[in-house]
């Protein structure tokens, strides 16, 4: 119960936090001469004097090394194809106090040709503390059948050492079905048991080239995926997937109307993670999703409600 308790805590407070303004800025660099400009909130975020004057190659400085390397190859690919993208940074302020800050970049163009980029930075050293507070109770968390967990997770397992799929990208999908119990109790526990059927048939034509599909609970259910694209296309594809795996079911003169929540974490160059880790991680965010009013998406350790990175023409 307490453990119950302590995670409805947590998450709470990840959707309080999560939907604050505050902590952000807005930025933009002149591609001509790397100038660049920002609003107050960016300057707060790295510790700096607001309106100081500020140079690209000294605000590089703080970022930590993997995060400017993987920024820099982000901002390469942006300016050469105009997709925009989002990052979270590991940074030191000014005065070396440590911060998580997510990037969020877009390009300008002007005749055809980009001349600017621009978007917003964040703080958000509160939220990635929260999720890592999150996902570690999920690993002790005894509503999931543990029977069920060892086996899924010794299927991710064996996925990430597979050295046939090593250059492969993973999401790990943990779905449930919206007040399951709610169900039961207006349609009977026959027809309960036959949605759950049904649901899983849908899964297993909606993903068949799913690397593992198993239940795990009550009304959750988890998949491992082999991902052929980034992560804003995996959250299309599993928006589209929950409006079509939450269709309706006919039952006799009844109809069972329900909706579900999906949780997911993306396994991109952690073949060394541990898949009970991993699976905690996407159990939290299908718990944050859960919070949230059901019916929702949520993937773990990143906004709520993901701001829309559209390209200025």
């Amino acid at each position: 119960m307490a453990l119950n308790i302590e995670q409805q805590r947590i998450a709470s407070e990840l959707c309080r936090v999560s939907g604050k303004p505050s902590s952000i800025g807005a930025w933009e660099c002149n591609l001509a001469n790397v100038s660049l400009s920002w609003t107050d909130g960016v300057y707060d975020l790295f510790g700096l004097q607001r309106g100081s004057t500020i140079q690209r190659s000294s605000i590089l400085d703080l970022y930590e090394e993997s995060s400017r390397t993987e920024m820099d190859r982000l901002r390469s690919k942006a300016i050469r194809t105009g997709e925009a993208f989002s990052l979270d940074c590991r940074i030191r302020t000014a005065s070396n106090e440590k911060r998580w800050m997510r990037l969020i970049v877009g390009v300008g163009y002007q005749h055809g040709r980009p001349f600017r980029i621009f978007g917003s930075k964040q703080d958000v050293t509160a939220e990635k503390g929260l999720w890592t507070g999150l996902a570690t109770l999920k690993q002790r968390d005894p509503l999931v059948e543990r029977s069920a967990r060892r086996s899924f997770e010794d299927l991710v397992a064996q996925a990430l050492l597979d050295r046939r799929f090593e250059q492969e990208t993973f999401a790990l999908i943990m779905l449930d079905i919206d007040d399951f119990h709610d169900i039961v109790d207006a349609f009977g526990p026959a027809a309960s048991d036959e949605l759950l059927l049904r649901f899983e048939e849908r899964l297993a034509r909606l993903f068949p080239d799913a690397f593992a599909s198993s239940r795990i609970g009550k009304s959750q259910f988890a998949l491992l995926l082999r991902m052929s694209a980034g992560q804003q296309r995996l959250a299309a594809s599993l928006e589209n997937a929950q409006h079509l795996l939450s269709r309706p079911i006919m039952r006799g003169h009844a109809v069972i109307d329900f909706t579900i929540s999906i949780g997911a974490v993306v396994l991109d160059g952690e073949r060394h993670r541990d898949p009970a880790a991993l699976f905690a991680e996407a159990h939290a965010a299908l718990h944050v999703a859960g919070m949230t009013g059901g019916n929702t998406l949520q993937m773990f350790d990143r906004p709520l409600a993901s701001p829309p990175l559209r390209l200025a023409q």
